[in-house]
């Protein structure tokens, strides 16, 4: 069997253009056109979005198909109604109001909120309040609009309950759509080609309705249909590209943090939040002689104040949330550098100072001493401690020099450094002690080996060292210090080990 090979993305990306380069000339051919049968355009462009999803879901397979099953839903009834308004015009008839038409328009409105709701779902993931907050104020910055121009002066108009509650309902869904709208658009950090298309319907759509049903409400008639109509028929052919285009495949990346408030969001917040009081200043319409259109603008503020205080909580939380994360990373940070600092100077094993650390505090004692200011130098290594590593095995033999560094380290002063150089060998640095002092400090330090090591399970071993020392009482290198403690341990260690013995210049 042939193996099948997709279309390049260029080529598959050519047919939603394709139908939107038809869909534009349907569009030109109704503003050329003067004869009545140019409504009929409308109702083919709105009809051609069903099957255009059908074969944008086919093709692409997006990882859920039912936000747009849901749009072709929607787009079936709002064909059959651009459908039953156009064959009114066509023939010349006055199409009935409320009628048919009206409520196959609203309920396709329905079916498309519901579609950005699954879509919503999808791109953006899990609920986020704060993103949530921002659509919340973006919805009731433009129902005070919708209020003040098209609700407030449909209110005041001679319609009776019927005509008066369907006229109302138009701008009613327009702000559910709104609503839906914002919510997809706050939630995500990059739309894809696919997503912004969907925003270009949604954004032409709703300032068709507003353009439309605003001049019919403040003027009894809409004014200028032919660009309503134009607005209605682009946002059709939008919605259809949406679907063919291969993104419809990809979701979009969901913000990183809800949280934070980027400055060009803040200043839409802001600008929405003061449409209000600006309308009410501006008295648009004479709303200031109508106590209840001027309430509920004012209720409307007040629910605008009430979401910009939970956003700026939010906001305040995410701050201390990201000071408290710093610190702790801060905190992470320098206790790192400590960690590797005392790893570079220290012992793995023991804990003691390593040579490096001991080279350093030799550097700096031993440049100083004089016979006012003396310091002592001692070198020590076990006698046979090969032997505990033959027999009794590696770790046996790193447990003992645990044990060794414990017991030198409880023999020391505080202010005396007591490092290990590696394998058996210790060195001690003494401050403040003359020759004799040095003399009984290395006794003590044979006297810490008279009792036997008592290693994990209750082996007890009888270890002895042998002790090397040197008194400083005048400057000179760690190099030349260290060189003649080890000639005089190694004295100690031909002498029969385990006693200690002690430089003598040949000067």
């Amino acid at each position: 069997m042939d193996k099948v090979h997709p279309l390049p993305l260029s080529r598959r990306d050519a047919v939603p253009w394709a139908y939107a380069a038809a869909g534009t000339a349907a569009i030109v051919t109704y503003l050329v056109t003067s004869s009545p049968a140019r409504y009929m355009l409308a109702a083919l462009v709105s009809a051609s979005v069903v099957p255009a999803i059908a074969v944008g879901v086919a093709r692409n397979k997006p990882s859920s198909a039912l936000p747009w099953y849901l749009f072709a839903a929607g787009m079936a009834p709002y064909a059959a109604a651009d459908v039953i308004w156009g064959l009114y015009q066509v023939r010349g008839e006055e199409v009935p109001f409320p009628g048919v038409a009206d409520m196959l328009f609203l309920g396709s409105y329905l079916l498309l909120a519901a579609g950005l709701v699954m879509l919503a779902r999808q791109q953006a993931g899990r609920l986020h309040w704060a993103g949530l907050l921002d659509a919340g104020i973006v919805t009731l910055g433009f129902a005070i609009l919708s209020w003040a121009f098209i609700i407030g002066p449909y209110l005041r108009s001679e319609l009776s309950s019927w005509p008066l509650a369907v006229s109302i309902a138009y701008p009613a869904t327009d702000l559910m759509l709104l609503s839906m709208a914002a919510r997809l658009m706050l939630t995500i950090s990059t739309p894809t080609p696919s997503l912004l298309l969907c925003v270009g319907w949604l954004v032409i759509l709703l300032a068709a309705d507003g353009f439309y049903y605003g001049t019919q409400a403040t003027t009894g008639t809409a004014i200028a249909e032919d660009l309503s109509e134009m607005g209605w028929m682009l946002s059709s052919l939008l919605l259809g590209a949406a679907a063919l285009h291969s993104s419809v495949a990809q979701p979009a990346l969901p913000a990183k943090s809800q949280e934070r408030l980027p400055r060009r969001r803040l200043s839409i917040l802001i600008a929405l939040i003061l449409m209000g009081p600006l309308i009410v200043l501006a008295n648009v319409g004479g709303i200031r002689s109508q106590p209840v259109n001027v309430t509920v603008i004012v209720g409307m503020m007040a629910g605008l104040s009430l979401l910009l205080v939970l956003r700026v909580a939010f906001l305040a939380q995410y701050a201390q949330g990201r000071a408290i994360a710093l610190a702790a990373s801060l905190r992470e940070q320098t206790d790192l550098q400590k960690q590797l600092s005392h790893q570079a100077t220290h012992d793995p094993l023991t804990g003691l100072a390593n040579r490096a650390l001991l080279n350093e505090r030799l550097e700096s004692v031993l440049g100083r001493c004089s016979a006012n200011s003396s310091a002592g130098l001692v070198m020590l290594d076990l006698d046979g401690f090969k032997d505990v590593n033959d027999t009794l095995g590696h770790p046996a033999g790193d447990e003992l020099l645990v044990d060794v560094a414990g017991r030198l380290t409880g023999r020391v002063r505080d202010q005396d450094l007591v490092a290990r150089l590696g394998g058996d060998e210790f060195a001690l640095l003494v401050e403040g002690v003359d020759a004799r002092t040095l003399h009984d400090y290395t006794t003590r330090l044979l006297d810490a080996f008279t009792d036997p090591f008592v290693l994990t399970h209750g082996c007890s071993i009888q270890v002895t060292t042998s002790i090397g020392a040197r008194s400083v009482t005048e400057p000179t290198t760690p190099t030349e210090a260290l060189r003649d403690a080890d000639t005089a341990l190694y004295r100690a260690k031909t002498a029969g080990k385990n006693q200690a013995a002690f430089f003598e210049s040949p000067h």
